[in-house]
């Protein structure tokens, strides 16, 4: 008999191509998939609309522009998520459900919320500096003086002064108090909501020292009585007034969306979406239906 060499079948082996082995080449590792629409610069377009309430108090036209890619990015982000899982085709309903609460509130609802919270709050930083008056109490009150002008014949060339600075104090004092007493009336959570939602617009003048508030209207009504010389002059005064005091609550809107972004992020993602969404999502998608659960009420009693 025979006996093949033990050493030949080793070379043998050790000559296959396909046991060959080079420690010099390493496998190439899988390019972990990056998604751009969650990525910056695209990320970016699900806050335009928060660019936009921040800047509607100062071109409320261009504001609502802003929501138009926001909302587009809002139902691609949704579709994507939908269609795919990276970069693999699997259509699943609960992934693009997961993604649009996700957007709703990360992208939309909370920082829109704290747009306006940014807003309210540097309405009222005003109150301790300068004047002590907030921009909003401020900004009511040249408002004030603008439709006091155009409902009042101020520039006439036989004006009497005096007359008219009574006049325009007298109705001051009414517009004081209507607003004084008609945010008496209101309850704590429309408070709270104005204080923090609605830029304190129905408590801004109520809630103003009186004796500050009436100087300030006072002061700027005789600075237009004295340097305009039409209603129209002093519109475009007044507008320029009005102008700046808005900026400042968009740069409070701004300061907001630039402090919250990433951790509305964090937040809507660990909390909302991981601890409540996917919970709920789990729980009804892992029920077991049998035949019997939708057989008709004789055929269960048979």
């Amino acid at each position: 008999m025979k006996i093949t060499s033990i050493k030949n079948t080793l070379a043998f082996k050790s000559n296959d191509a396909n046991t060959k082995f080079d420690a010099s080449e390493k496998k190439k590792k899988e390019k972990k998939y990056v998604d751009p629409l969650a990525n910056w610069p695209m990320r970016g377009l699900a806050y335009t609309n928060d660019i936009g309430v921040a800047i509607n108090e100062i071109a409320p036209t261009t504001a609502k522009l802003f929501w138009v890619p926001a909302l587009m990015y809002f139902g691609a982000d949704v579709y994507d998520k939908y269609k795919n899982k990276g970069n693999k085709y699997d259509p699943n309903e609960k992934r693009a459900f997961s993604q649009a609460v996700f957007q709703a509130f990360a992208s939309i609802i909370l920082p829109t919320v704290f747009g306006h919270v940014g807003q309210s709050a540097f309405s009222q930083l005003d109150k301790y500096r300068g004047l002590k008056l907030s921009t909003n109490a401020k900004e009511q009150t040249l408002r004030f003086i603008d439709s006091h002008i155009a409902e009042h014949a101020i520039f006439n060339a036989d004006r009497n002064k005096d007359e008219i600075i009574n006049k325009f104090t007298k109705n001051f004092d009414i517009f004081y108090e209507n607003k004084k007493n008609n945010y008496k009336e209101k309850n704590i959570i429309v408070k709270i909501y104005d204080k923090l939602l609605a830029n304190c617009k129905r408590g801004a003048i109520a809630n103003s020292n009186e004796e500050k508030i009436k100087n300030f209207a006072k002061e700027q009504f005789l600075n237009i009585l004295d340097n305009c010389k039409s209603s129209a002059e002093s519109k475009k005064v007044l507008d320029k007034k009005v102008f700046k005091l808005n900026a400042w609550k968009s740069l409070g809107s701004f300061t907001a969306l630039v402090l919250t972004v990433k951790p509305i992020d964090v937040f809507v993602e660990n909390v909302i979406i991981k601890k409540v969404v996917e919970p709920q999502m789990k729980r009804f998608g892992t029920h077991n239906y049998k035949m019997d659960d939708f057989a008709k009420p004789n055929q269960a009693n048979n």
